[in-house]
């Protein structure tokens, strides 16, 4: 049985989150800074999709992978999620300091994705450490706590882009001095703010029978290491399994259990495939209200990609009333007013994360995340349509609303379902359920967007708020098991 989780102070929760902070910074760059830096390098317009793949297939592979080994690990001097957090943010601080030392492009894709690597190893641990620390009743406040480190991160991002440039000038081959100036605070913020939730906040320590549990898992393996780098290796072999096997299994159901046992059974490739069994595992044990979650991921992250590919061509269009070949310096200011844009919408994504903890203790967190969705798809319909550049602000604070419900409500959703002793691994197939859309937008979207929506951007944004509607839809349909607090509000009436 696990010790009883203490009840933390708001500056306690704080301190356990910091480390977000750090890590959000560095997506915010990956976001705003590294496709201007493949501009400087010459990348030509269609590779800048091919070259932005680091992202969506690091964290379909790294991040289940990482939460299975969290799962299998405990040192009493260096805990359970902690390693991994620490290791990812020494990766991202190397990778964001050399960036913009690139000099080629092929240097350049490759610190992408070893950054990628870096941010999804912090990543899904510190969203198991949360699980791992807070009762019910603080998951809230836990999860929305790095909501409003997001938004913080990818905003103070932003910012270094527009105040750097004003500050700093010159070039460093074919780079601008400011980008060094906004990667090198990047390498800071990643490991300092990760050191910082490190020493402030210790891990809880599993019970006898965990310690023996992980010990049981880890008989007959390798170090976690080369696990690590076994699992990397296998997890391709895996995928391409799992896809050569998906239809077949529609017909004969119990298809992927029997070759999994199979694997299992083996020795060999049960040490060397020791990770993919233990997601394959999960999988097949995941939870309804997982495979629910499923269906709204998959249509609130396919419409994110849909807007970000597209959001500075449709303001283009509605305000400027312009595309890129026909007036560049338009054009140029609205990719410039973009920036704004969605800098406020990450504003307001810090500034309501909390306030969304209060109307999820006063309702629930699926109630929250449905109208958070709809607030958000009023946004982006309405987006298109608006010929004023400041009517953008108000438009786009609905996706600011539901954006910091996107980073922290959903955990809260399925969280209570989850075997405590499989919350990393838990953690990273959510993750899964993220990427997944966004590598199927990136195959399918050019061919909808041609052949359906008229090759217009402004269609592409509409077609992104339809999809937030049938994501809150969907929403209506996840049963999670309510939380105690949850339980203690229906019987007391409210």
């Amino acid at each position: 049985m696990s010790l009883p989780k203490p009840k933390l102070s708001f500056a306690q929760i704080i301190n356990m989150n910091v480390g977000f902070f750090g890590i959000q910074y560095s997506f915010g760059l990956q976001q705003s800074a590294v496709n201007p830096i493949y501009d400087f390098l010459g990348a030509s317009p269609d590779e800048i999709p091919l070259l932005n793949l680091a992202g969506p297939v690091t964290g379909l592979l790294i991040q289940p992978i990482i939460g299975a080994l969290s799962d299998k690990t405990w040192h009493p001097k260096f805990g359970r999620r902690k390693p991994y957090f620490f290791i990812g943010a020494i990766l991202c601080s190397i990778c964001l300091f050399f960036f913009p030392f690139s000099s080629a492009l092929w240097m350049a894709a490759g610190l992408l994705w070893i950054l990628d690597v870096g941010n999804n190893t912090a990543m899904e641990p510190y969203r198991a450490f949360i699980a791992d620390k807070l009762n019910d009743e603080q998951r809230p406040t836990g999860f929305q706590t790095q909501s409003f480190f997001t938004g913080l991160g990818q905003t103070l991002a932003n910012v270094s882009l527009f105040v750097f440039p004003l500050l700093i000038i010159g070039r460093t081959g074919a780079i601008p001095n400011w980008v060094f100036a906004s990667f090198f605070l990047g390498a800071v913020c990643s490991i300092g703010t990760i050191w910082w939730s490190m020493h402030t906040t210790p891990e809880i320590p599993p019970s006898h029978e965990e310690i023996e549990e992980i010990r049981k898992k880890n008989q007959g393996q390798p170090h976690l290491v080369f696990q690590f780098f076994i699992s990397i290796l296998t997890s391709v072999v895996a995928y391409a399994m799992m896809i050569i096997l998906f239809i077949p299994s529609l017909f004969y159901k119990s298809l992927f259990r029997r070759v999994l046992h199979a694997v299992k059974s083996n020795s060999t490739t049960r040490i060397l495939f020791a990770q993919n069994i233990e997601i394959m595992e999960a999988i097949l044990e995941m939870p309804t209200v997982m495979w629910q979650l499923a269906l709204v991921y998959l249509f609130q992250w396919y419409a994110l990609f849909c807007y970000w590919q597209n959001a500075s061509k449709s303001i283009a269009l509605s305000v400027w009333e312009t595309t890129k070949t026909v007036n560049n310096p338009l054009y140029d200011e609205a990719v410039s007013w973009t920036g704004l844009v969605n800098g406020w919408y990450n504003i307001v994504t810090f500034l309501s994360a909390f306030i969304l903890v209060y109307f999820v203790k006063k309702s629930s967190a699926k109630t929250v995340h449905f109208t958070c969705l709809l607030l958000a798809a009023g946004g982006f319909l309405l987006f298109p349509f608006i010929g004023n550049k400041y009517l953008l602000f108000p438009a786009i604070t609905g996706f600011g609303i539901g954006w910091a419900s996107m980073m922290g409500i959903p955990y809260l959703l399925v969280v209570g379902n989850i075997p405590t002793e499989r919350y990393g691994v838990y953690m990273g197939i959510i993750n899964m359920m993220i990427v997944v859309p966004m590598i199927l937008q990136t195959v399918t979207f050019g061919y909808v967007l041609k052949n359906f929506l008229g090759n217009n951007s402004s269609h592409a944004v509409l077609f992104a708020g339809v999809l937030l509607l049938l994501a809150a839809l969907a929403t209506l349909l996840i049963k999670a098991k309510p939380t105690d607090q949850e339980v203690q509000l229906t019987s007391s009436g409210h």
